[in-house]
């Protein structure tokens, strides 16, 4: 894939003037975000107002979504015009639709962990002790209820839950009132709003050791293991599924204000990921050009050659 994507870079035709972007540069983003309390919103908020402070011209918009499909579809609908979703679900997408029109990539930004939660007192132990339980599975339109459901029908539990379909907020507020057993999450560590519910409720997240390599024959998608960062809900030496997130965007989108987002990206990572979120991030230019089978756009090249030659 490293030879793969040298090659792109080097044979797409330039199409934005060379050099640093002028801040004077214009237009409007409509910012596809994901659900209150998750990481897609909290960085999606703070690079829009990067994107305004280091480009006054553009004004940014955040839509609070259910997330990466809903992200995906609100680019290909017009309703949007960037948007984050994991790369297994914009792969699973590029399978089953035409790719003419497809959303572009803008860059890899940072690691998902599956994260399946528990309460620290529950009986379950490992995957298989769900049988029989209440679980959140996350909406549809959501990654999560992509990528959940590789993993329940890899370890052939999508028949023995009992499956309720939960934005995140009444995924947690189920989870307190115990009118659920567990959730499953996909999503940086610690995700905001299950850190604050830890707080009141300990949590522990489940080692999904055993079935990263069932998921990956499954979905024909190269499913990581990684090791969880540990704190807050998190025990140590847990691991977990890795998926990275992608920026996308429409393909029409003019060539200067992907290379704004690139820009801002590439330059702002410090100010970009709440200060309590631990993880991969991959916001330097020779990782966020590294998207899979996602071709960058246009405008997005350039930049790259500008911040790395």
């Amino acid at each position: 894939m490293m030879l793969t994507r040298r090659a792109f870079l080097a044979s797409a035709a330039a199409t934005v003037a060379a050099g640093c972007l002028p801040n004077s540069t214009q237009g409007t983003i409509r910012l596809a975000a994901g659900d209150r309390g998750g990481l897609y919103l909290a960085v999606s908020e703070l690079f829009a107002q990067r994107l305004r402070v280091r480009y006054p011209g553009i004004t940014v918009t955040v839509q609070s979504t259910a997330g990466s499909v809903d992200n995906i579809n609100r680019l290909k609908s017009g309703e949007a015009d960037m948007g984050l979703a994991q790369a297994d679900v914009v792969e699973q997408y590029l399978r089953a639709e035409p790719p003419a029109g497809a959303p572009l990539a803008v860059a890899r930004v940072y690691e998902n962990y599956v994260q399946l939660v528990v309460p620290a007192d529950s009986h379950v132990r490992q995957l298989n002790d769900l049988a029989g339980l209440r679980v959140s599975t996350g909406p549809s339109g959501s990654g999560v209820a992509v990528v959940t459901k590789v993993l329940f029908d890899a370890a052939k539990l999508t028949d023995r839950i009992l499956r309720v379909d939960l934005r995140l907020g009444d995924a947690i507020a189920a989870l307190r009132n115990h009118s659920i057993d567990a959730m499953v999450w996909s999503g940086g560590i610690p995700t905001p709003a299950l850190a604050e519910l830890n707080a009141t409720l300990p949590l522990r997240i489940i080692d999904l050791t055993p079935w990263v390599t069932a998921m990956s024959e499954m979905a024909s998608y190269p499913y990581l293991l990684q090791r969880a960062p540990a704190g807050a809900y998190v025990p140590a030496d847990v691991n977990t599924i890795g998926t990275p997130d992608l920026l996308l965007c429409r393909p029409d989108l003019p060539n200067s204000l992907a290379a704004a987002a690139v820009d801002v990206l590439a330059t702002d990572a410090t100010q970009l990921m709440p200060p309590e979120v631990r993880g991969l991030q991959y916001l330097q230019p020779p990782s966020m050009v590294q998207t899979g089978r996602i071709p960058l756009h246009p405008g997005a090249i350039e930049e790259y050659r500008v911040l790395h030659g």
